[in-house]
């Protein structure tokens, strides 16, 4: 497949296994897209739909002057944005990377527009595993900008029977929900990894929502967007799966793999790592008290090891249940 000769409707910088999903859908909904890949051959034998093509040239991505879609690591959103800022690219951007950036704490579109309006940036989150998506099992996502007109343009892209999107003003929930499920699920992967009990799990699950609700509170989100689906359900679905690769992280570590032994053997970005990081920045900003998150932010810094973790956590004092 090549980048030649077709009327493209949007593009894709990214041709992970997100990128490559997105892609998917799009073509299902009889779109023709254009999508980056660092590896192109790799790519063209991962990528079959014939309204997909694919280039090695970022700037040529970029340049098609269409609807944009980010899905590559939060690391690289530094270099693009400078890219688009080069272009002086001005259509609508939809983002769908999940972390906070572990040196500013800042969220995607946070550091995105400080290369290119806000007023056009959106952002994709929910429960999607890529690997579903790809088998066009039934997906429900949410899409969310205060820009209406951005909403409805990738809306129009992405909305279909297997894949259906609810929108959102709350640009900022959708983010917070979708970086500390990674955090929270690398904190249930460690307490399966320890054999802690289902009990265990869904306590975590639900003193985690707090968390995020308590974050979302400092940062002034809505509070439903936090038990929507890129909230409660992407911390449902990541905390429960091994398809998470957060939670595998979080078992290795349980395993007894140190931080480099557990990322190696996932393979993959583990997004909860530097999200935990970013994450502290916010903690001490807001004087906020986190305590599942700042205990897997000591276990990834090797601070403490995983069962005197779980240990200091259950002897913490008795208090209300909805206490901040």
């Amino acid at each position: 497949m090549t980048a030649l000769n077709l009327s493209y409707n949007t593009s894709i910088i990214g041709a992970g296994a997100w990128g490559r999903a997105l892609a998917h859908t799009l073509s299902n909904n009889g779109k023709k897209v254009l999508i980056f890949a660092r590896d192109k051959k790799k790519s063209e034998e991962e990528l079959l739909e014939s309204s997909v093509s694919i280039t090695d040239n970022i700037s040529e991505v970029i340049s098609l002057n269409k609807p944009l879609i980010i899905s590559t690591p939060v690391a690289s959103l530094n270099d693009i944005g400078k890219l688009l800022k080069e272009h002086n690219f001005l259509l609508p951007i939809l983002l769908t990377c999940k972390g906070i950036e572990p040196n500013s704490g800042l969220f995607p579109t946070e550091i995105i527009s400080d290369y290119i309006s806000k007023d056009n940036l959106a952002v994709l989150s929910g429960p999607s595993f890529a690997s579903e998506v790809i088998q066009n099992k039934p997906t429900a996502v949410t899409i969310a900008s205060p820009n209406k007109e951005v909403r409805k343009v990738f809306t129009e892209l992405f909305h279909q029977k297997y894949f259906r999107i609810y929108e959102s003003t709350d640009i900022l929930g959708c983010q917070l929900g979708g970086a500390m499920k990674n955090i929270l699920s690398v904190a249930v992967g460690i307490s399966d990894g320890l054999s802690l009990g289902a009990n265990a799990r869904a306590a975590l699950i639900t003193r985690g929502i707090q968390e995020i609700k308590s974050v979302g509170k400092a940062l002034r989100c809505d509070d439903q967007t936090i038990s929507g689906l890129s909230g409660f359900g992407d911390l449902v679905l990541t905390a429960n799966d091994n398809q998470s690769r957060n939670r595998r992280f979080g078992l290795e570590i349980a395993n007894g793999n140190n931080i480099k032994e557990a990322e190696k053997k996932i393979g993959q970005v583990v997004e909860g790592i530097n999200a935990s990081i970013g994450l502290q920045i916010l903690i001490k900003k807001h004087n906020l008290n986190l305590p599942i998150c700042s205990k897997v932010f000591d276990i990834i810094t090797g601070i403490i090891d995983p069962k005197t973790a779980v240990d200091q956590l259950l002897i913490r004092d008795q208090k209300e249940e909805f206490d901040q």
